[in-house]
């Protein structure tokens, strides 16, 4: 529960600060297409999680068991998926 309270108010408190700002200066056509892509991007996330659970997770295990030198290859690995995936949903491709 603390990671949540962490993270809770490191990007709320962004989020706190920003929206004002960004509703003042931008309009509120602006926020609509900021919670729009927050939602396309969390839903990205989700399916790059799913993809990753059901093909490659089987092929490369779980991290915890890996020995340093196998770790980085993988997480690379799955770093470049998941920005594929949020980059393609967000771009429309």
């Amino acid at each position: 529960m603390n990671d949540l309270n962490k993270y809770l108010v490191r990007f709320g408190l962004v989020l706190l600060i920003t929206a004002p700002i960004i509703i003042f200066v931008m309009g509120e056509t602006a926020v609509k297409t900021m919670l729009y892509k927050i939602c396309l991007v969390v839903t990205a996330w989700g399916l790059a999680e799913m993809i990753w659970g059901i093909g490659y997770k089987k092929v490369f295990g779980k991290t915890e068991c890996m020995a340093d030198d196998q770790k980085l290859p993988m997480l690379l690995f799955r770093g470049i998926l998941y920005a594929a995936i949020i980059l393609a949903l967000t771009l429309g491709l």
